[in-house]
């Protein structure tokens, strides 16, 4: 493997791929069949390419095998695509495969196959995807059977896109009995006149009988028993439960709250307790559908105690959030949330209530939330679901000057906190102390504060808080910097080789980079950190050699989520492929026409728009540096460009985007490059707001003011009121200090210092 990962990192890049060196070939043995049949279909040469595709599936080590085995579904006559696609739905257990074969058998009409390939399929677990295909055929082979599963299918799990698909179809045959429904219903009305009009004329003689008693029928022999049941079955409860889940899955909450007490006698004639998923989808619909709020969570405290305690979750979850809802219940909601944590023994179902109670407690009582967090925080099973809760609390504590007690929710309350979160309350908590806001335990308050930057530097937190973690401790040993900067928490399992990475040593091999990013996405858990590091460095190449800025993107997806997903000792390769300097000569070039430092604008241009050239935002900012037109056309004027530039252009739009970052610098507080960067991300009016009424709040603590906006610049970002200006600044800092540290040698401390303080 190691000699395929040197192969991947010094190939050249092989954009037609008319022929392969026979080292390759020999190199990749079998293998290479695969790579072989993938330049035949692509040169039209069918023929070929089904030859070798069978060889490399037949031979080929098992991922290669597997990929040629799924190309084959694609090629040759019908009859060659449905064989291929049956070999591979019972040659590979995996859905996916299933789902491949499922679709394309669908396309020539193969139902039977789906049908018997899906057999035993779990309605309530399986891919939706699979599910729909075998609807689809069971309906195209009218089986008796697609009724029954579909409804199972249909109140078993949360509605999708595949349901509504096959809704359509459901609507069709269902519209087709009830045609046939309807023919017999009027073949019967007519044989009940012809036999109002024999009794007629039989009443004279009707005390007369025939020889065994019996009266004469009009109507074949259990033909009256059969129509009732099928003018019964046009009724359909299944349907009108089916209709209430498409409802709901539409929002339409008022017509889906109207027809509640429908779905709950459908289940009482049934004689089943209603399922999970209707119980969620009611309480949606009451949610935001009743005007009465507290007279609905009435209700579903007494619907609780007629459910089971899994089920009971449902009923005491909607009424805590119906007496909220109501305003003035605030021990109701409270009692109400908490006895559905305790009824459920569900992950998923506890981390969302706890999400609620917390995010209650916010307009409540941050007592409240210390109380909470103490006794159910060490049981959040799904630490990152509570990232934002964290987000709002520390705005909320810091902004109303409620120091202590983020310490204590830090400190005290034995949170299941992210990586993330326990970096950031921990960095928080030490700036706290230090600047004795707050009082922290028996300890020193400075063994405290260093304490707690310790615990940043030696878990896995994000790079923004160790960079700051790093210049409050001042560290400045060369080898204790790269430590902390490359070591994340404790090394994860081995990763399973399951021939992942030499696949993608094939594809590089080959000449196939446009492959890559969408198998390291698929196979990325079985990857090593060196097999990503070769795929990020080749895809980097790639861009250099074709020009294609594409896979300069890709090859930085890869190494940011290798880094900041990374255990253990992390290659400098692995963090220098994370900040890359792409564009790196028009960088320089701006860089000294405005007298910026590079490494502030890399991560300017890193934060802004992750090197693509060609992105525009939600909000319509175009290009790395994320210009808004007027900002651009305002650019030109100054800058005497023209009107008819390419905003789109690296060159220009990096040339406008630093000038104006550096007027931003101009026009800052004391021409401060971190204020600048809030109002290039936030507008310079919102800073200026920000500064003031902070060095307003700050006055009234009697404490001494920091300079430029009175409170000390890093909990002033912690407390600025835009997220998405929070998480800017957050992402600047951080890639400003790694680049300075990567490319110019400079202590991340001493760049955090330079931009802070």
């Amino acid at each position: 493997m190691k000699k395929l990962l040197a192969l991947i990192i010094g190939l050249f890049v092989f954009t037609a791929c008319a022929r392969v060196n026979n080292s390759v070939q020999k190199e990749f043995g079998n293998d290479s069949n695969y790579f072989l049949a993938l330049q035949a279909s692509d040169n039209g040469n069918e023929n070929e390419a089904l030859r070798l595709f069978k060889i490399a599936r037949k031979k080929g080590t098992a991922l290669i095998a597997k990929r040629s085995a799924e190309a084959l579904t694609m090629l040759g006559s019908v009859k060659d695509r449905v064989d291929s696609s049956i070999y591979l739905a019972k040659n590979y257990d995996d859905e996916s495969s299933l789902a491949i074969a499922c679709r394309e058998l669908l396309q020539h009409g193969e139902y039977v196959s789906i049908i018997n390939l899906t057999e035993n399929l779990p309605l309530d677990s399986a891919k939706n995807e699979i599910i729909r295909y075998r609807l689809e055929s069971l309906a195209q082979k009218k089986d008796s059977r697609f009724d029954s599963e579909f409804f199972t299918w249909f109140i078993s799990r949360p509605v999708s896109a595949d349901h509504i698909e096959v809704y359509e179809t459901y609507l069709m045959l269902l519209d087709e009995k009830n045609r046939n429904i309807g023919q017999e219903s009027e073949k019967f009305q007519k044989n009940l006149n012809k036999r109002s009009l024999l009794e007629s004329q039989l009443a004279p003689i009707q005390d007369e009988k025939s020889s065994d008693g019996a009266e004469p029928s009009i109507i074949p022999e259990g033909g009256f028993e059969t129509l009732l049941d099928a003018l019964q079955e046009a009724e359909n409860p299944e349907k009108s439960i089916i209709d209430y889940r498409i409802l709901v899955y539409h929002r339409s909450y008022i017509p889906a709250y109207k027809e509640i007490d429908k779905i709950f006698r459908i289940f009482e004639n049934r004689g089943e307790e209603i399922n999970k998923q209707l119980l969620s989808d009611i309480g949606k619909a009451t949610l935001y559908g009743t005007n009465d709020y507290f007279a609905s969570a009435r209700e579903f405290d007494r619907l609780a105690e007629k459910l089971s305690p899994e089920k009971a979750y449902y009923a005491y979850f909607y009424a805590a959030r119906l007496y909220d809802k109501a305003g003035r219940y605030p021990t109701q909601t409270v009692s109400r949330f908490r006895k559905a944590l305790d009824s459920t023994d569900d992950p998923l179902q506890f981390d969302n209530c706890l999400w609620y109670l917390l995010n209650f407690q916010l307009r409540t009582s941050t007592d409240d939330i210390i109380s909470t967090l103490t006794q159910y925080g060490s049981l959040i099973h799904d630490a990152d679901y509570f990232d934002d809760f964290f987000e709002s609390l520390s705005i909320l504590l810091l902004s109303s000057h409620r120091w202590q007690d983020f310490y204590k929710v830090w400190k005290q309350t034995n949170s299941n906190f992210s990586d993330y979160t326990a970096g950031k309350y921990a960095y928080i908590s030490g700036r706290l102390l230090e600047e004795s806001m707050a009082k922290g335990d028996e300890d020193l308050r400075t063994r405290q504060a260093f304490e707690a930057y310790t615990k940043v530097l030696n878990n896995p937190s994000s790079i923004y808080y160790k960079v700051c973690a790093l210049e409050r401790l001042n560290v400045s040993d060369p080898e204790l910097v790269k430590s902390y900067i490359f070591k994340k928490g404790i090394p994860g399992e081995k990763v399973e080789d399951k021939g992942a990475g030499r696949l993608l040593a094939g594809y590089a091999a080959f000449g196939f980079p446009q492959r890559m990013y969408t198998e390291w996405l698929a196979n990325r858990k079985n990857l090593t950190i060196e097999d990503s590091i070769a795929v990020s460095k080749f895809l980097s190449k790639c861009a250099k050699n074709s020009r294609d800025v594409t896979y300069n993107i890709q090859s930085l997806r890869i190494a940011s989520r290798c880094f900041e997903s990374a255990a253990g000792e992390t290659p400098k390769e692995l963090v220098e492929l994370s900040f890359p300097r792409f564009y790196k000569e028009i960088i320089e070039n701006a860089c000294k026409e405005f007298n910026l430092p590079e490494y502030l604008v890399f991560a300017m241009i890193r934060s802004e728009s992750f090197f693509d050239a060609t992105v525009t935002s939600k909000a319509g900012a175009f290009g790395l540096t994320q210009l808004m037109e007027g900002t651009a056309n305002d650019e030109a004027r100054k800058l005497k460009i023209g009107d008819d530039f390419d905003i789109f252009d690296p060159k220009t739009n990096v040339r406008m985007g630093t000038h104006y970052l550096s007027s931003m610098i101009e026009r800052s507080e004391e021409n401060n490059e971190l204020l600048a960067l809030y109002a290039y991300n936030a507008g310079l009016t919102n800073v200026r707001s920000w500064a003031r009424s902070f060095r307003n709040d700050w006055s009234t603590t009697g404490r001494p003011a920091h300079k430029p906006v009175g409170i000390s610049m890093d909990l002033f970002l912690e407390s600025l009121p835009f997220a998405e200006t929070r998480e800017y600044g957050r992402k600047v800092i951080a890639a400003a200090a790694m680049y300075a540290y990567l490319y110019e040698g400079k202590l991340p401390g001493d760049t955090v210092r330079e931009l802070m303080y």
